[in-house]
């Protein structure tokens, strides 16, 4: 019998609003669980938020309020018998400044993974690393006998992730972007060009390593590109609507078999 595993992409308007951010999840679970989702995925910081962007720091953010809602988070998940991949920071241990995150969460409600965002944008003066610490390794975990990865928003444009993953067996990656919250203006200027050069981007990583890709974006207007899916021969399976929140159902084939003209090098390179 092949393999299916039935994936939840959804986006919303992450805001500072931990509350807001957390009703979004809520109702997206819900959904999710109603159109037989087996994991549901979410935008990269979609619970707490995001530093430099939702608010200037993390001084003062309420943790406990955090902390309260990632828990029925977990509950949601256990309550509902689905796999959750959630955005936040994490306080890692000795750390002043957290990881930016994405926490795998199991249908019992017990979290079986965290991923840290490893390439932050820009140098340690520039706003990303003046918040967030770095990073230090790939992660993977198997979901219906599929073998999944993480990677997070600006780790897009280094292709040497998509092919560590590959190396790794890897068959679907999840990865989860915050590229939104522009003005009408900037949007025009540089977020649609944007936009376009990563989905443009994570097609040809998909087809270049025969990967299935599973993108959820932030919602928030402007959105530099709606949440999308895509198999591994580049073509995009699945898709929002720009800047209005949503969930996507996608099932995931990875015994399906596409075209796939690099498929004698790659192997040769793999070995």
């Amino acid at each position: 019998m092949s393999r299916k595993l039935i994936v939840a992409t959804c986006q919303h308007p992450v805001s500072a609003d931990i509350k807001k951010n957390l009703d979004y999840l809520k109702r997206f679970i819900r959904q999710s669980v109603q159109k037989g989702a087996d994991i549901i995925h979410f935008s990269e910081c979609n619970l707490s938020g995001y530093a430099g962007e939702d608010f200037k720091s993390l001084n003062g953010r309420p943790e406990s309020l955090l902390e309260q809602s990632f828990e029925k988070v977990k509950k949601l998940a256990a309550d509902f018998k689905v796999h959750v991949i959630v955005g936040r920071h994490y306080y890692g241990k000795g750390k002043k400044k957290p990881f930016n995150s994405l926490f795998v969460i199991d249908d019992s409600g017990k979290v079986i993974h965290r991923y840290d965002k490893r390439y932050l944008m820009g140098g340690p003066e520039e706003v990303e690393q003046l918040h967030y610490s770095l990073g230090e390794k790939p992660l993977t975990f198997t979901i219906k006998d599929v073998k999944c990865g993480l990677l997070i928003c600006h780790e897009w444009r280094y292709p040497e992730f998509y092919r560590e993953y590959k190396k790794m067996g890897v068959e679907l990656i999840f990865q989860s972007w915050y590229d939104g919250n522009y003005s009408s203006a900037k949007f025009k200027k540089e977020g649609k060009t944007l936009g376009e050069v990563i989905v443009g981007t994570i097609r040809s990583m998909a087809a270049n390593n025969a990967l299935w890709i599973s993108a959820s974006n932030t919602s928030m207007k402007e959105s530099n590109f709606a949440s999308f899916v895509i198999r591994p021969d580049g073509l995009i399976l699945s898709k929002h609507k720009r800047n209005v929140a949503g969930v996507t159902i996608t099932g995931i084939e990875p015994d399906k078999k596409y075209n796939d003209p690099s498929e004698y090098w790659r192997t040769l390179l793999l070995r």
